[in-house]
Order: C-alpha cells, then sequence, then structure tokens
C-alpha cells in the first residue's frame, strides 16, 4: 500500500503559522506532502503558499468546495430545480476550480447536493452533539427526502455534467455530507456514475461521514469501499461518534483496519488527508500521526 499523507485547510488554517514559508515547513515538520485547500477558519492567501512550496517537496493534490464544518453545503444547491440554488452552486464549484488552478490542482471535492424538501427541515446534521439520533428520528428525515430523490437525482447528473463539460481538465471527486438529506448515498452515488458514463467523475471517501452514517443509519462502512473502490482516488481521515465529526482516528467509530485492506488494493499512491475539527488541539497531533502510522496512513 503506498499513500500519501495530507492535511486539511480547516485545522491547518487555525493551529498552522500564517506565514506561507514557515507554514509549509511546519507541515514538513509534521510530515505531511501538503495540503487540501479548502474553506478555512482564517484567510489563506494560497497563490502565495503556492508561490513558497516551488522550492520545498510540498504539493495541492485536491480542493474541496464545500467546509467539512457545515452541514450547509455551498454546493447544495447541485440537487436543486431552482436556478438560484444552481447559480450559487455552480460559484462554488467555479472558485474551487480557481483555486485548483492557482494551486496546481487537477482534483476538486465536490459534495453533490441535498435532497429539497417541503415544509420545516428540522435538524439534519450528522455532526451536531447536540441532536440526538435514534433510528425513528433519522428514517423520518430519510423517508421524506427519498420522495425528492428522483428529482434532485436528475438536477445533480445535469449539472454536475455541466461542471464536466465546462473544466474538462479536471476531476470532480464525489464525496459524502454531513446533511441526513446529502444526495450521495451508495444508491445514488451509483447511478450518478452510470449517467455520466466517461466524464472525469470518482469517488472521494471521507472515513467520518461515511463512520457517522453507519452509526445513525445502520450503513456499513464497507458498502462505499465495496461499490467504489475502484472509482476511488482519495480519502478523507477523521473518526466520529455522537458527540462529534472529524475527530482524531482511533477516538471513534472507524474501521481503518477495513479502509487500510481496501486501499492496499490501489496500484498507485493514493493521498489520504487528515481533516479535524478546529477544536481538535494541535498537541494531539503527535497521537493521530502515531495512530495513522499504525495502519500505514
Amino acid at each position: 500500500m503506498a499513500v500519501q499523507r495530507y492535511l486539511g485547510a480547516a485545522w491547518a488554517s487555525a493551529h498552522g503559522p500564517t506565514d506561507p514559508t514557515r507554514l509549509l515547513r511546519w507541515l514538513l515538520e509534521a510530515r505531511f506532502r501538503g495540503l487540501v485547500p479548502g474553506p478555512a477558519l482564517r484567510a489563506i492567501d494560497w497563490s502565495a503558499l503556492a508561490a513558497s512550496a516551488h522550492d520545498l517537496p510540498i504539493s495541492f493534490p485536491a480542493v474541496r468546495a464545500s467546509s467539512i464544518l457545515s452541514e450547509k453545503s455551498s454546493t447544495a444547491g447541485i440537487a436543486s430545480s431552482r436556478d438560484a440554488d444552481q447559480k450559487l452552486a455552480a460559484l462554488a464549484v467555479d472558485q474551487a476550480v480557481l483555486l485548483a488552478h492557482q494551486v496546481g490542482a487537477r482534483v476538486v471535492i465536490v459534495e453533490p447536493g441535498v435532497v429539497p424538501l417541503l415544509g420545516e427541515v428540522g435538524p439534519e446534521d450528522l455532526g451536531d452533539a447536540s441532536i440526538t439520533w435514534t433510528e425513528t428520528r433519522a428514517q423520518a428525515l430519510v423517508a421524506r427526502a427519498k420522495a425528492g430523490r428522483a428529482a434532485a437525482l436528475d438536477a445533480a447528473c445535469r449539472a454536475l455534467f455541466s461542471y464536466c463539460k465546462a473544466h474538462p481538465e479536471f476531476t470532480f471527486c464525489l464525496t459524502p455530507g454531513r446533511s441526513l438529506r446529502a444526495l450521495a448515498s451508495p444508491e445514488t452515488l451509483a447511478a450518478i456514475f452510470e449517467d455520466l458514463g466517461n466524464k472525469r467523475v470518482a469517488y472521494w471517501h471521507d472515513t467520518a461521514m461515511v463512520g457517522r452514517r453507519e452509526q445513525v443509519l445502520g450503513e456499513p462502512q464497507g458498502r462505499w469501499l465495496d461499490d467504489f473502490s475502484n472509482r476511488c482516488v482519495g480519502c478523507t481521515l477523521g473518526d466520529a461518534r455522537p458527540d462529534g465529526v472529524y475527530l482524531p482516528p482511533g477516538a471513534g467509530g472507524v474501521d481503518y483496519p477495513l479502509l487500510t485492506s481496501y486501499l492496499r488494493r490501489a496500484h498507485k499512491a493514493v493521498p489520504v488527508v487528515l481533516e479535524l475539527d478546529p477544536a481538535v488541539a494541535g498537541g494531539e497531533l503527535p497521537g493521530v500521526r502515531a495512530c495513522l502510522e499504525k495502519f500505514g496512513l
């Protein structure tokens, strides 16, 4: 198994140095190959960061279009039939593509929208520790979303087709989101991949979200890996339990031995990106690294 370990922007922006050169050296000292840009807690001059990386063994393998920290994805409108929602989602994707150009990445990680609902939605964030998710409560919202899934799937396929056509040099990686209304599921992603045929779309695994979906919905973590390991070009690493998501690996219910068994089958080096909630203290990093290295990550 060959993996390349990166750090996500959310935690890096909260705990890393502000100076671009110092930030990059901090990454190397912490044994990361680079960063995955995306929404962050503080503004980062990504152009300056990319310029500073020219003389260092640093790379930026992908850009994330939406924040890991909110169920209100900036690409939620991908699955909407409303023109205004689609325009907002397209703007978020265009901004991610522009950022990818700046840092030399050719992969954009996208959550393919949430299913619109009629009436009040109520709690939907799988990462909100204040919500007590019971099977009945979760399945009630899932059932409401199921009624609009066909229309949402059609809208998402059309939107993703347009992104692929507008940016043929980029690969758009679909990944699950925090909302229980998230369109992404094993069934819907399979349908999207089939519909888009030979377009440059792929799968980006998210251990925290897949682990939390198993805890709340009973959806096996291995199902995603079984169905999409042949399309998986990267992985977000974090853990999950009822009191939070994007926790240090090993602190929750994510099955890292299972993940490792799938990554061993890859024929090339796979980028793995550590994404942590910014509330995780900087002093946790050595223990996190030791845990990942135990699994070869």
